[in-house]
């Protein structure tokens, strides 16, 4: 920007636009010496004639127009349907020379595409987890989830198979006491007889 003019903080490429930048000043204080801003319907009346006669095309004379119209809406007594708004003229160009609005425009589709990347992923994580928490309920297999129960189920079995082998132990133990006990009666009566 080697050849660019300044006007009110304003940089312009054309001398024409700088020109007529310089004009709005001059319009933008005479306007102010003459409205007394401590009356809402004056103000609100010089507002609309400088709209209506389309004194301001630059963005000078715009940054008045909006501080006019923000006055007004901050003011009591003056509603906001009747505050018009600024209508911005057909020849004022807005150059982007630097492409911001392009890079902008490719920044927030990259964020759009992570975005959908981050919500598929996660999505993909939801389901796996509800998945390994339905195998886990339904499997057979000791986990943490039913590992008491398992034990306690476990030993229970272990405790029904020792009583039934003690039971058949001890009925075995009667048998052969029984068994036993014959026998040894048996023994004794052959120590009464005479034998030869």
């Amino acid at each position: 920007m080697g050849n660019a003019i300044v006007v009110e903080g304003y940089s312009f490429a054309d001398e024409n636009m700088a020109n007529q930048a310089r004009k709005e000043i001059e319009g933008v204080k005479y306007v102010k010496a003459k409205t007394d801003m401590s009356k809402p319907e004056e103000v609100l009346r010089v507002y609309h004639r400088l709209l209506e006669q389309k004194m301001f095309q630059t963005p000078v004379g715009y940054a008045y127009l909006k501080e006019l119209q923000d006055y007004l809406k901050a003011m009591p007594g003056t509603q906001g349907e009747e505050i018009k708004p600024i209508p911005i003229a057909p020849n004022l160009v807005v150059n982007d020379s630097l492409g911001l609005s392009g890079r902008l425009r490719a920044k927030a589709a990259k964020e759009r595409g992570k975005f959908k990347v981050s919500l598929f992923i996660n999505f993909v994580l939801i389901v796996s987890i509800f998945l390994i928490y339905i195998l886990t309920v339904t499997s057979g297999r000791t986990t943490i989830l039913n590992y008491e129960q398992k034990i306690q189920d476990r030993y229970a079995q272990w405790e029904q198979t020792l009583t039934e082998r003690e039971k058949a132990i001890r009925e075995e133990e009667q048998d052969l006491e029984l068994e036993f006990d014959t026998y040894y009666d048996d023994a004794d009566g052959f120590d009464d007889m005479d034998l030869p």
